[in-house]
């Protein structure tokens, strides 16, 4: 009994010097002016406070790294205060090194649900995720990444729409002794609805396949460009949509589906530090959508022959400055956007200007 007493004091001991634990937390606050809220021709402005905070448990070892953790959000909008809301997550993660700082395998699980306010609260829904990649070495300076995604999206007000979600992607990267990187990703996105109908152009399940390729480029030490393009192509034909009153509400608009169009979408990117605490990022991209099942609309609302086609243009830049030097784990940058987007769909013809100021503490 001593003897048995004294290996499991002994196998407790070398837990103990073999695993680390720590525990951190981070607040991070945003105040934004958006002059167009919803993103359509009515274009309402609003100011929004909001303030993230979260903790994190992280036990780490020689071979596994297992983080705990917790994310919460709260967005205040001034003068649209019902469009207010919260966001929580809960979460597991665990990261498996089948050898010293190679080939990691990760896995994640995690809930998340979003509380809205008065007449925005059919919008809450819930959410149960979980995910599962493998980083391999085909060399010293390329990788293949393969994963999983699962998603269990449930809308309690709009039963209609809650489905499951699989994500299948294959991911290559490339470091070049150039200073050139590049990452190719390839994907293939499946919903499928709780609810069953039996109707002509009613879908029951979705799919898309989406394409990604992604080039960075390191011009100094200091500096870097980057280029991106996305390619998504719609699988299935029809439409999911809600009735009431006469009127028809496409999931695509409630929503925002990615799975409702085939697309394209290029993007440039700049980034230059002008010391080790400021950084400078600049960003442009285009983006182009055509509907599969999404009828433009016009003025007087009367659905057009033609499905809906959008044309976005957007810029941005952002400036960030680290604080830690006056209090550690601090940091706060400033960020502007402009968009502007061109539709068949009268109600989607809008442009959108996005003023941001954050403070992030991390400790």
């Amino acid at each position: 009994m001593k003897k048995l007493i004294l290996k499991a004091t002994l196998l407790f001991l070398i837990i103990v010097t073999t695993v680390n634990a720590q525990f951190n937390l981070y607040t991070y606050y945003q105040g934004v002016y958006d002059d167009n809220i919803f993103n359509t021709s009515n274009q309402v402005s609003d100011f929004v406070n909001s303030l993230s905070f979260g903790s994190a448990y992280n036990i780490e070892s020689e071979f596994n790294n297992i983080q705990l953790y917790y994310e919460g959000n709260l967005s205040l909008f001034q003068t649209t205060t019902s469009k207010s809301f919260n966001t929580h997550r809960i979460g597991l993660v665990e990261t498996h090194l089948f050898s010293i700082d190679d080939n990691p395998l990760n896995f994640g699980v995690n809930y998340s649900f979003r509380n809205n306010q008065d007449e925005f609260e059919v919008y809450n829904f819930n959410q149960l995720s979980a995910y599962l990649n493998y980083r391999y070495s085909i060399s010293e300076s390329d990788y293949i990444l393969p994963g999983y995604v699962f998603n269990r999206n449930d809308y309690k007000n709009f039963t209609l729409f809650s489905h499951n979600e699989h994500r299948l992607f294959l991911t290559w990267i490339s470091n070049f002794e150039s200073q050139t990187s590049l990452t190719l990703n390839a994907e293939y996105l499946l919903k499928q609805y709780f609810e069953e109908y039996n109707f002509d152009g009613y879908l029951n399940d979705a799919s898309q396949i989406k394409f990604k390729a992604n080039v960075g480029q390191s011009l100094s030490d200091l500096t870097g460009l980057s280029g991106y393009i996305t390619y998504r192509k719609n699988l299935s034909e029809g439409s999911r949509y809600l009735i009431s009153d006469s009127l028809v509400y496409y999931e695509e608009e409630i929503f925002n589906d990615i799975y409702s169009y085939d697309g394209v979408e290029i993007g440039i990117g700049f980034t230059h530090y002008f010391n080790e605490k400021l950084q400078l990022s600049l960003e442009g991209k285009y983006n182009f959508r055509s509907y599969s099942s999404l009828p433009a609309v016009s003025r007087d609302g009367t659905e057009l022959s033609v499905m809906r086609e959008d044309k976005l243009f957007g810029l941005g830049a952002g400036l960030s400055y680290d604080l830690s030097s006056l209090i550690k784990g601090i940091s706060i940058s400033a960020s502007w956007n402009y968009f502007k987007n061109s539709s068949n769909d009268y109600f989607y013809k809008y442009s959108n200007q996005i003023i941001s100021l954050s403070l992030d503490y991390d400790f």
